[in-house]
């Protein structure tokens, strides 16, 4: 099972990696590549599926519930963000967006070795409750860092056309109203799995105090990735906030869910060594 476990996981690299240059190709010659857009999405699908025999026969082998682990629940959310982008990718017309994906997966896949695999719990609260916890959390932040490349994707754009310099780059891009309403949808589709991550996740908060500041921190910074969601939502509906507006706020909830992971890597790194 051990072998099963090393060898799936160095051949998801392998096919991640391939994924990651195959889509960068893509993008980055003028006249494109039909040899590597059609390699681009094979070469991520084959890693997502060599990164789940991975993740499937490694926690077998450790005795652990993948989402009750760091280890593995870093590893998971590299491979629901994958999955979705592949389900996703033709319907909004993200191909672009693999150039982004396939890479954070490539990293996630990796860097979770580096994490210890020790089974999280809190004492206290019922391991069910920290299962839907953790799975409605991994699932929300799929879609959010999907709709964060779209948010990227359209700024660089925007950016382009507002300069009236467009680029052999910017013209393999989706167009602005596409790349809006993607964001937009991503954004609906995950903000109810994020509130459910919120809601569960009050529960452990009474929880934190005894357990130093950093745990708050983390906390904190989820909250405020919500917040951020719901304004940009919100105000979307309301006020008209739409685009650029749209992105930004994006943009910056990505930012703290990007501190959020630093910091329980740096927790479990520093707790392993």
């Amino acid at each position: 099972m051990e072998g099963i476990a090393t060898a799936a996981f160095y051949l998801g690299a392998a096919a991640y990696a391939a994924a990651a240059v195959f889509f960068f190709l893509d993008l980055a010659r003028r006249e494109g590549s039909a040899t590597a857009a059609m390699s681009a999405p094979v070469a991520l699908g084959v890693g997502a599926c060599l990164h789940a025999a991975h993740v499937v026969t490694a926690s077998l082998f450790s005795r652990i519930c993948p989402v009750e682990s760091l280890h593995f629940s870093l590893s998971l959310s590299a491979l629901i963000l994958t999955g979705m982008y592949l389900a996703l990718r033709t319907r909004f017309k993200l191909q672009a967006v693999g150039a982004v994906v396939a890479p954070i997966a490539l990293t996630f896949l990796i860097g979770a070795q580096f994490v210890g695999a020790e089974q999280s719990s809190i004492q206290g609260v019922s391991r069910l409750l920290l299962i839907v916890h953790i799975t409605a959390n991994l699932a929300g932040v799929g879609f959010f860092l999907l709709a964060g490349a779209s948010g990227a994707f359209y700024l660089v754009q925007e950016r382009s056309l507002k300069e009236k310099r467009p680029t052999w780059l910017t013209a393999k891009l989706p167009p602005l109203d596409t790349l809006d309403r993607t964001e937009h949808r991503l954004l609906l589709t995950g903000f109810p799995l994020l509130t459910l991550g919120v809601v569960t996740g009050g529960f452990f908060t009474s929880r934190l105090g005894a357990s130093g500041g950093a745990e708050l921190l983390r906390a904190g910074l989820g909250y405020t990735t919500w917040i951020l969601l719901a304004i940009v939502l919100v105000m979307r509906a309301a006020a008209g906030w739409r685009g650029r507006r749209s992105a930004y706020g994006t943009l910056a909830g990505v930012m703290c869910v990007t501190v959020v992971i630093l910091l329980y890597v740096i927790k479990s790194t520093g707790a392993s060594g």
